[in-house]
C-alpha cells in the first residue's frame, strides 16, 4: 500500500491518501447473550448480566452496559506546526562558508520492483494515518532547512517545481531507501542529498507489519 503526501511552498499541510489506520472491532448483537426460561417469577434465577426477567423469559436489559466498551480510541497525535514558508535564505549570504553538498553515497535509492524479505512472523499492522501525518511534518521543517540553505547560495532564491519523494519504511522504523524526482532548478546546492539524508536518518514509529512506501511531494511556486 503507497501513502501519498503533498505539501506547498507557503502555508502548507501534508494529507495522506490511501492509508488505512487499522481495523476497528466490530460488534455483533450475537456478542450479547439472552437467556430465556419457561419458569415464571423471577427466571428461576436465570437472568445474566445485561439482562432482566420479563414474565418467563430473560431480555436484553439496555440500561446496562451490556457489552461493555470493546474500542478505545487511539491518543490524539501532537502535530508540529505547518512549515510558513518553503526555500528561503535565513542567513547573511556575505559570511556563508564554502558549499559541501551532504554524502548521500551510502543511501540506496528506491526500487519499487526489489526484492524484499518478508518476516512470516509479523503481522498485519501500518502506521495509521495522523501518526504518519505527524512525523511527516517533522520531516518537512528538515527538508526545509535544506532548501533554505540552497536558496542562500543560489542568490537568495529557488525555482519553481515539483520535488517527488519515494521511500520504504520497515517495520522497525528505519527507512530502507529513498529516491527523489526533481527539475533542475531544484537540484542545485545539494537539495537532492541533503533531503534524502534526512528521510534515511528519520526514524518512524515501531509497527507489527511488512514494510510501507511512501509517496511524498513538496510543490514550490
Amino acid at each position: 500500500m503507497d501513502c501519498v503526501f503533498k505539501a506547498f511552498r507557503g502555508l502548507v499541510h501534508a494529507r495522506a491518501l490511501g492509508l488505512s489506520a487499522g481495523l476497528l472491532a466490530a460488534i455483533s448483537p450475537m456478542a450479547c447473550h439472552k437467556k430465556t426460561s419457561e419458569k415464571p417469577g423471577e427466571c428461576a434465577g436465570m437472568c445474566g448480566k445485561g439482562t432482566r426477567c420479563d414474565g418467563a423469559a430473560c431480555v436484553v436489559d439496555y440500561s446496562q452496559d451490556i457489552c461493555g466498551t470493546p474500542y478505545q480510541s487511539e491518543p490524539e497525535v501532537e502535530m508540529e506546526p505547518p512549515v510558513e514558508s518553503w526555500g528561503v535564505c535565513d542567513q547573511d549570504r556575505s559570511s556563508l562558508p564554502a558549499f559541501v553538498a551532504a554524502d548521500d553515497s551510502k543511501i540506496p535509492q528506491f526500487d519499487a520492483n526489489a526484492t524484499m524479505v518478508l518476516d512470516m512472523n509479523a503481522g498485519t499492522e501500518r502506521l495509521r494515518d495522523d501518526v504518519l501525518n505527524a512525523e511527516m511534518r517533522k520531516i518537512e521543517h528538515e527538508i526545509n532547512a535544506c532548501l533554505n540553505t540552497a536558496a542562500c547560495y543560489n542568490g537568495g532564491r529557488l525555482g519553481s517545481g515539483e520535488i517527488g519523494f519515494r521511500f520504504r519504511v520497515m517495520g522497525n522504523g528505519t527507512v530502507h531507501s529513498v529516491s527523489i524526482e526533481a527539475p533542475q532548478d531544484l537540484t542545485v546546492y545539494g537539495v537532492v542529498p541533503c533531503a534524502r539524508k534526512v528521510i534515511f536518518q528519520h526514524k518512524f514509529p515501531k509497527f507489527d507489519g511488512q514494510n510501507m512506501v511512501v509517496k511524498y511531494t513538496i510543490e514550490l511556486e
